[in-house]
């Protein structure tokens, strides 16, 4: 660039550019944020048109990440490994754009920008100049990032960053969500929106079954639908899927008198959170608007895949799930007023467990639990602790114990930890993770199943187990299950630690 081109041409704007599929594009430097790293893992978003290749977390904002090469019509060179995001802000929004290589920086002067025209009623485009350099040898497509963010379905924040921020300033309590597995996502839905969790029956057909209804149940007179939730959220199944029929289950849901079911993958774990905790979802079309709360990040390593919450209202305000859910109830209306009125009289009398294995199948109340985490590694073994104590470890900035439950109770350790979740429990102020197999169901049951255990049951055990395990209920058609009393259980952990 020489000084009389400088002179001829005016004031020098700045433009970066990037190689896509053997084709080089242009962004102003203005409306550039920053490139990054292609991130480890995307979260795969439910209801997303197909160039929306997922979320990432970059310093406390949820990023969607767009594929130029669908939105521009290039072919897939197949280059992989060295791919990059240009994170591109403009008032309509965020958006991270892959592209396969960084170019150059490029200052050219105004003359030889050319805006390009729409002509009125054409559809809008996503490339808003051309560059015109060498003397007309090299011509650069200069992506618009105003436009680019207006093209339909374009994701783009769901509020502005001034409400954002001000509802981040507000702290609210904690509430319990239940976290579960659908085509390699995590999602969740509020405990309060959630009737129970159950293993999956053998279903009866539908005389409105589809691609997402895949049958009924009778749970307790109700006559509910069971709607695939893969298959509403757009996510095939994979070929290579391993999720196996043991690890399924149904989210039952009810509301007034409607009911219906979600089959998911499996379910993951109890998660809490406060509003402000949550980043604000990307809004990309009407399937998805308004379907989902926010998104939990994960914690630990910057990238890794979080949480997305489906707002239940939402849900329930869904056309496809209200008409199933409304068309279940009409065919059979006798059984399902029947089943909500018994539902409506024992409101005061019910439960909720939620059960484990640490070798055999036991219970807890929901309400004596706080979170239910996946087991993790970087628990830390501090000295003097009993042995059974595997350590402590570090819960958004809480100091938690974890107790080995298999030791307490001199049972065999733990063969494959795969499945391994900790349960978070607190007594007098202070938090214990209990390590537990694996968590099976969240089961809703009238207090009146609840049963004293005989002492001959846990005599042979020991005094702990006596002391830990005082409570039974009846499980319908499946016989007794122990309660397990968490309080009982962090006493003498506290005690014993006091000893040593």
């Amino acid at each position: 660039m020489n000084h009389r081109a400088l002179a001829a041409g005016g004031k020098l704007e700045l433009y970066g550019s990037f190689h896509l599929a053997g084709t080089e594009l242009a962004l102003p430097v203005s409306a550039l944020q920053e490139v990054v790293n292609h991130p480890e893992a995307l979260t795969p978003v439910p209801l997303a048109p197909s160039y929306l290749l997922g979320l990432f977390n970059l310093r406390g904002t949820l990023i969607p990440v767009v594929d130029l090469r669908q939105l521009l019509n290039l072919r897939d060179e197949g280059v992989a490994g060295a791919r990059k995001i240009a994170i591109v802000e403009a008032a309509a929004g965020r958006v991270g754009l892959q592209f396969d290589a960084t170019g150059e920086i490029l200052r050219v002067p105004k003359d030889q920008v050319i805006e390009i025209a729409m002509a009125e009623g054409s559809a809008p485009s996503a490339i808003g100049s051309v560059l015109k350099l060498d003397g007309g040898e090299r011509i650069l497509q200069v992506l618009s990032a105003d436009a680019l963010l207006r093209l339909r379905d374009v994701p783009h924040l769901a509020e502005p960053a001034a409400r954002s921020t001000a509802r981040r300033a507000q702290q609210g309590q904690r509430r319990q969500n239940v976290s579960f597995k659908v085509g390699g996502t995590a999602l969740a839905l509020p405990m309060g929106a959630i009737q129970e969790i159950i293993r999956v029956p053998a279903l009866q057909h539908s005389p409105l079954a589809d691609d997402v209804c895949i049958g009924m149940l009778n749970l307790r007179g109700a006559t509910v639908p069971v709607l695939d939730f893969g298959n509403f959220l757009g996510f095939s199944r994979a070929p290579e899927d391993t999720t196996s029929a043991e690890e399924r289950r149904i989210v039952i849901l009810h509301r007034d008198d409607l009911y219906f079911g979600l089959l998911v993958d499996e379910v993951a774990s109890i998660v809490a959170c406060r509003d402000d905790e949550l980043l604000p979802m990307p809004s990309y079309g009407n399937a998805h608007r308004s379907l989902f709360s926010g998104y939990l990040a994960a914690e630990g390593a910057e990238g890794a895949s979080g949480v997305l919450l489906v707002n239940a209202d939402a849900l329930y305000a869904h056309a496809r799930v209200a008409s199933l859910a409304a068309g279940h109830r009409d065919l059979y209306r006798k059984a399902t007023e029947a089943a909500g009125v018994a539902q409506k009289r024992g409101t005061g009398t019910r439960q909720t467990l939620v059960t484990f294995r640490i070798g055999q199948l036991l219970g807890v109340r929901i309400t004596e639990l706080r979170e239910v985490i996946d087991y993790r590694h970087d628990t830390v073994k501090t000295p003097g602790l009993p042995a059974f104590v595997r350590g402590v470890l570090n819960l958004r900035g809480v100091l938690v114990t974890v107790i080995d439950v298999r030791a307490m109770y001199a049972m065999p350790p733990y063969e494959d930890l795969t499945r391994a979740k900790i349960l978070i429990v607190e007594h007098h102020g202070e938090k214990y993770g209990l390590l537990v197999d694996s968590i099976e169901d969240i089961i809703t049951l009238k207090s009146c199943a609840q049963l004293a255990m005989p002492t001959m049951l846990t005599r042979a055990a020991g005094a702990n187990v006596r002391s830990d395990m005082r409570e039974a209920v009846e499980l319908p058609g499946q016989g007794t299950l122990m309660l397990l009393d968490p309080a009982s259980l962090c006493e003498r952990v506290a005690q014993e630690a006091a000893t040593v």
